[in-house]
């Protein structure tokens, strides 16, 4: 035999045992297992998706491909606590990309090295959300729209428009802190959790207050009127007291038009040039205007100013229309003109208004003793500032006083006056007010709509607790719990949620306040109803008798130590999975549910679990057996764990097929002819 036939037999079966043993015993690089978690802000991220890159990739045109050392199908998905299992089958040192995606998210990566002396790892993976916010700027007193409001989040601003709305698209979703800047408020932050869920928000605002002994601030209802030829009329102009101290105002016109006649008018058609109004008060006048036989269609400006320290300006419009704006006429009238009340109660006046003549509209203000309350409203109760009536059509009103509870016995003077804006005449309608006091001095009550209520063990619970002032003084009330169990802890707060806490509260008499307590029962409670006390002292003090009820629950986590196993064909592995009941309640017979590949053999240990006790942790051994042909692949079980009372959702594991039968027998015959193949050269060649 030649030597040249030798060396290439010698080779021949060298290639055979080559090939076999690498598809028979498909020798393999260290596989590292990654267990990890996505969190967000708020905590743990569902159904994020992660994918692994090569960090240098040469083989991937785009270097945005997914490494091909990942022993799974990609994406991987996490599940509903955020958790995820990566398999990577590492053979030498290398550095990879872990990128997490998720819709309303901002894309993360994380970057890892690894080589096969590398062991398993965990992973923590923080992803910012991204959301949007939006809502509408009020104010605290009215409720109303606040136009031209600058609205700031991070280092973005937004400004209200006629509807006080807002937006910011693409902001983090944690907790963030919106400022409001307005000149006629104080500027005001809100501290906000931003969820990933959009939330329209209400964020309501309140009057700002200078801290000069003299500021005005001057508005008008109504600063345009139309007018004709050689017509007057008048401007209802208000003026606000916004320092610390009462005064009296100077009123000023500026930039008046040539030929228009002007004169400035107290309520009792008094010409006047100054005004005196309380610190915190509102008075108000008439600016007359009479305009020339010969004037141009138009609009002609001029501007009021009142006080000299700190000076506040309006302008005024006068929109001059052809020829006269009609003929004027009207008259009110009450049957009653006066009335007895108890102090803090209301009274109300019936009145009637009959207009004579053209179409009109009337303008409705009162005049009421300091502190005293009034409302004008229609026969619905509906509370009006202006009314338009027609032609010798008629319309019945309400005026409904208030005096304070506090207020002497005695009889007081009220009144409402009616303006025709077109027809330029005032009506005053005057009344008695007759008051009789019944209050005590001090007074208080206090109620809740809810005071009992159900919470399970280790919740916080709270109560919206009202405190009425029914005497007649101003009074400032403490609070306090009493008779509550060792171990349970309380707080009173300005409102719900992260609100300043609180230990007393002043309230005015005739009004209330509310407030929120906060209970936090220890967290050994045991089921059953507890009672207790809310106090209010003061000069007078109440009592309210709340209870809470602490109830069981029903809960049950399922977790799995192994998310993703590798088992060869025919073999058979054990994972263990626990079942958590996270509820305050026993559970009854909890088992496994398993939805298994075609084939397979799964077999549970133990098969049920009878009781399971509150804060518990069971367990039971999963054994999983693919058949002798299961190919190579990815397979799942879908695994979900169930009692009498409530079921988990599912979770699965992920199977990795690692070496079939089928291509170790193949590995086998590989080698077994290349050993045949050198008996038969040699018996053939060999003695030659």
């Amino acid at each position: 035999m030649s030597k040249n036939l030798w060396a290439t037999t010698l080779l021949a079966v060298l290639v055979c045992v080559f090939i076999g043993m690498s598809v028979a015993g498909m020798t393999s690089a260290e596989i590292i297992k990654i267990n990890g978690t996505v969190n967000d802000f708020y905590g743990p991220v569902g159904d994020a998706e992660i994918k692994v890159y090569d960090a240098q990739s040469y083989a991937c045109e785009t270097n945005n491909c997914p490494s091909a050392d990942v022993l799974s199908l990609q994406p991987i998905k996490t599940n509903a606590n955020g958790n995820f299992q990566i398999l990577i089958n590492v053979s030498y040192e290398k550095t990879y990309n872990i990128t997490v995606k998720k819709e309303k998210y901002e894309n993360t990566t994380r970057q890892i090295t690894l080589n096969n002396n590398s062991r398993n790892l965990s992973l923590e993976i923080d992803i910012r959300g991204i959301t949007k916010v939006e809502g509408v700027v009020v104010d605290a007193e009215s409720g109303m729209i606040v136009k031209n409001a600058e609205v700031n989040i991070l280092d973005k601003g937004y400004r209200t428009g006629d509807n006080g709305y807002f937006i910011f698209q693409n902001v983090s979703a944690e907790t963030h802190t919106i400022t409001i800047i307005h000149d006629d408020y104080e500027t005001q932050s809100f501290v906000y959790d931003i969820p990933q869920k959009e939330k329209f928000r209400t964020i309501k605002i309140s009057k700002t207050w200078t801290t000069k002994d003299y500021a005005a601030r001057i508005y008008s209802n109504f600063p345009s009127i139309i007018i004709g030829y050689e017509e007057t009329k008048k401007f209802n102009v208000y003026v606000q007291n916004i320092g610390t101290k009462d005064a009296t105002f100077e009123i000023q016109l500026l930039d008046t038009q040539q030929n228009f006649k002007y004169r400035i008018l107290s309520q009792d058609n008094n010409e006047i040039n100054k005004i005196f109004v309380q610190s915190g008060k509102t008075g108000n006048f008439y600016i007359e205007v009479k305009t020339p036989e010969n004037i141009n269609i138009g609009e002609y400006k001029f501007r009021v100013k009142a006080g000299s320290e700190s000076p506040a300006e309006l302008t005024l419009i006068t929109k001059v229309t052809a020829g006269s704006t009609g003929t004027y006429f009207f008259d009110v009238s009450s049957m009653y003109r006066g009335k007895a009340v108890k102090a803090g109660s209301e009274v109300k006046f019936e009145i009637n208004l009959n207009n004579n003549q053209s179409a009109d509209t009337f303008r409705l203000n009162a005049g009421v003793p300091d502190k005293w309350k009034y409302y004008i409203t229609n026969t619905h109760g509906e509370e009006i500032t202006e009314v338009e009536v027609t032609k010798d059509y008629s319309l019945n009103l309400l005026f409904k006083v208030n005096p304070p509870a506090d207020e002497e016995k005695g009889t007081y003077k009220v009144n409402i006056s009616i303006m025709s804006v077109k027809g330029r005449q005032t009506k005053t309608l005057n009344f008695e007010v007759n008051v009789r006091q019944e209050k005590e001095i001090s007074a208080v009550e206090i109620s809740s709509p809810y005071s009992t209520k159900s919470a399970v063990v280790g919740e916080a619970i709270e109560y919206s607790v009202s405190i009425g002032n029914d005497g007649r003084v101003k009074d400032n009330y403490n609070l306090f719990v009493e008779e509550l169990p060792a171990g349970w802890t309380y707080k009173f707060k300005e409102g719900s949620g992260n609100s300043p806490q609180v230990q007393s509260v002043e309230v005015d008499t005739g009004a209330t306040k509310s407030v929120v307590l906060q209970v936090n029962p220890s967290t050994d409670t045991t089921i059953g109803e507890y009672k207790f006390k809310i106090n209010v002292y003061g000069k007078a003090n109440a009592t309210l008798n709340a209870s809470i009820l602490i109830l069981g629950s029903n809960e049950m986590k399922l977790r799995i130590d192994d998310l993703w196993v590798t088992i060869e064909a025919g073999q058979e592995k054990e994972t263990i999975i626990k079942v958590q009941n996270t509820g305050l309640s026993e559970l009854r017979d909890v088992e496994l549910d398993v939805t298994k590949p075609t084939g397979w053999e799964i077999s549970i240990v133990p098969r049920k679990i009878v009781s399971l006790p509150p804060q518990t942790t069971g367990k039971f051994t999963l054994k999983i057996r693919p058949p002798v042909d299961a190919g190579l692949s990815d397979y799942k079980i879908i695994i979900k764990a169930k009692s009498a009372e409530v079921e988990t959702p599912e979770d699965q594991i992920r199977v990795t097929i690692s070496k079939s039968s089928q291509s170790s027998w193949l590995g086998y015959a590989i080698i077994g002819i290349g050993i045949i193949l050198v008996v038969v050269i040699f018996k053939k060649f060999g003695r030659k």
